[in-house]
């Protein structure tokens, strides 16, 4: 199982650099940096605003955060569109702790296409409480749209008995 999720991590990470277009390898430090410190904070506030909204059930604002071809990557591999994401986007039947969210990151693909990772804890689910993610976000008609999301499960978390 291990190597098998390990192949899996590699293949993720290789399909991510096999995307990077060769300019925004060239580009310089200084030009990345910048481009980069310019949009993390708004990328980081898009994140955190898409997870809350998530959170109390908001499908209006997920699915207008959505881009047509967004697709999604669950821990337990299966994937969704759109349409079967939002079929999940309901409000909470009963209120617990909200997930913590920490150690975002934005990585710069290139202009108008970014990936932000972050670490979640999810206090209420015993077999899935802790994960990393990854989304694609990507800029159409000058607005921010949710393209791809990997939920990637901590292969130690299954085993958390706290």
């Amino acid at each position: 199982m291990q190597s098998r999720c390990s192949i899996m991590a590699l293949s993720v990470c290789a399909a991510v650099l096999l995307c990077i277009p060769d300019q925004a390898i060239a580009h310089d430090k200084a030009t990345l940096s910048t481009a980069t410190s310019s949009t993390r904070q708004e990328l980081i506030d898009l994140q955190k605003d898409f997870l809350q909204a998530e959170e109390r059930g908001d499908a209006e604002h997920v699915k207008d955060a959505l881009a047509d071809d967004f697709t999604s990557i669950d821990t337990n591999g299966d994937s969704s569109g759109k349409n079967d994401f939002l079929r999940d986007i309901h409000p909470p039947e009963r209120s617990g702790p909200p997930p913590i969210l920490y150690d975002f990151k934005v990585i710069e693909l290139e202009e108008g296409c970014v990936v932000v990772t972050y670490q979640a804890v999810f206090p209420d689910s015993h077999m899935e409480k802790y994960q990393h993610l990854s989304d694609t976000w990507v800029k159409q008609d000058d607005k921010w749209k949710l393209k791809f999301q990997q939920s990637t499960l901590n292969l130690w978390s299954a085993h958390d008995l706290d």
